[in-house]
C-alpha cells in the first residue's frame, strides 16, 4: 500500500483510535473490546493453538506444521502495559511462527494499574525460566515482543545477562517502548504523526504502570541499561512512530557496546504496523523478513553476537 491509499488507511486508523480513547467504559470492557476487534482474523495457515501444561505460566503455544524441532519463539504482547493479551496478538504471533517455522509461546503477564511495576517484568522472567526448564536450549530460543512487550523482552535478556542465566540466541523487538520517561527526540517530532500511539497514550501507559517508580529505572526503561554482552538483536520500527528514537538510541548504544544489531527502519510506517498485516503489504513483508532472521538465529550455533 502506497501514496493516497496509505494515507487513507492511516486516517481511518486515527479515527478508530480517537473513538477508543474517548471511551468511558470500564477498563475491563475496553480490554475485551480490543480482543474482540481481531477475533475474526484467522491463524496463519498450518498453525495450531495448544494449551500449555498444568502449572505453566499463563499463555499458549502456537505450532506450525513444519516447526523446527527444539527451537522456539517467546513472545510478549504490547498494549501499553495496561491492555492487550494472548488473544489480541494471536493472529500476529501465528504469522511470525509460520514465517520462522518456530513453535511460538504467546504469553500473558499481569497488567496495570491493578499490578504496578515491576509485576510485568517479574512475570516475564518467570516465563523465561519456565521455558528453559522445558528442555529448550537457550541458544535455540529468541525472546520477542512489540511495544510494551518489546520492553519486557529486552528486559528479560538484560536480566539474564546480569544474573548469569543462559542467554537466548537472539532478541527480536517490534516498535519497542524502551524509554518510559518519554524524553527522546521522536516524542516531540512524532507527537501526532503516528495514528496508533500518540503522546497522551504514551503518558497514560507510563503513569498506570509506574505509579511513582522513576521512569529512569533501567528495569522500567531498558534504554538506560548497559547492553554489552546481549545476543544478536533485530529491531523493526517505523519512521512515523513516536517511539522511533527509543529504537535509534538503543541500537546506537548496543552497537557501540559490541552487540550485533540489525535495525530496520520502515518508511511511512506507524506503530507495530505488522499488526495490520491484512491491510498492509509492508506488514506482510516485515513478517517475512523477521521470519528469515529468526530461523537463521536459532539455527546458528555461536551466532549470538553477529548480525
Amino acid at each position: 500500500m502506497n501514496g493516497a491509499d496509505l494515507e487513507a488507511f492511516k486516517a481511518q486508523m486515527r479515527a478508530n483510535m480517537a473513538e477508543r480513547r474517548a471511551s468511558t467504559a470500564p477498563l475491563a470492557e475496553q480490554r475485551a473490546a480490543f480482543d474482540a476487534t481481531v477475533a475474526d482474523i484467522p491463524l496463519a495457515d498450518g498453525v495450531t493453538v495448544e494449551a500449555l501444561p498444568a502449572g505453566a505460566p499463563p499463555g499458549e503455544r502456537l505450532v506450525p506444521r513444519d516447526a523446527l524441532p527444539g527451537c522456539a519463539l517467546l513472545y510478549f504482547h504490547g498494549g501499553g502495559f495496561y491492555t492487550g493479551s494472548t488473544r489480541s496478538h494471536r493472529h500476529l504471533v501465528s504469522r511470525l511462527a509460520h514465517a520462522a517455522r518456530l513453535t511460538a509461546y504467546n504469553m500473558d503477564y499481569r497488567l496495570a494499574p491493578e499490578n504496578r511495576f515491576p509485576a510485568a517484568v517479574e512475570d516475564a522472567r518467570v516465563v523465561y525460566r519456565w521455558l528453559l526448564g522445558q528442555g529448550i536450549a537457550a541458544s535455540r530460543l529468541v525472546i520477542s515482543g512489540d511495544s510494551a512487550g518489546g520492553n519486557l523482552a529486552l528486559g528479560v535478556a538484560l536480566w539474564a545477562l546480569k544474573e548469569g542465566v543462559p542467554l537466548p540466541g537472539g532478541v527480536y523487538l517490534i516498535s519497542p517502548w524502551l524509554d518510559l520517561a518519554q524524553t527522546r527526540a521522536a516524542y516531540e517530532a512524532r507527537a501526532q504523526t503516528d495514528p496508533l500511539f500518540i503522546r497522551s497514550g504514551v503518558a497514560k501507559g507510563a503513569q498506570l504502570y509506574l505509579q511513582g517508580t522513576p521512569a529512569t529505572d533501567p528495569w522500567a526503561s531498558p534504554v538506560h541499561a548497559d547492553p554489552a554482552g546481549l545476543p544478536r538483536t533485530l529491531i523493526q520500527v517505523g519512521t512515523d512512530e513516536i517511539l522511533l528514537s527509543d529504537s535509534l538510541d538503543f541500537a546506537t548504544r548496543a552497537a557501540l557496546a559490541g552487540v550485533g544489531v540489525r535495525l530496520d527502519v520502515w518508511a511511512q510506517m506507524m506503530h507495530v504496523w505488522l499488526y495490520q498485516h491484512r491491510a498492509l503489504e509492508q506488514g506482510r513483508r516485515a513478517i517475512a523478513e523477521a521470519g528469515e532472521w529468526l530461523r537463521e538465529t536459532v539455527a546458528a550455533e555461536g551466532a549470538q553476537n553477529t548480525v
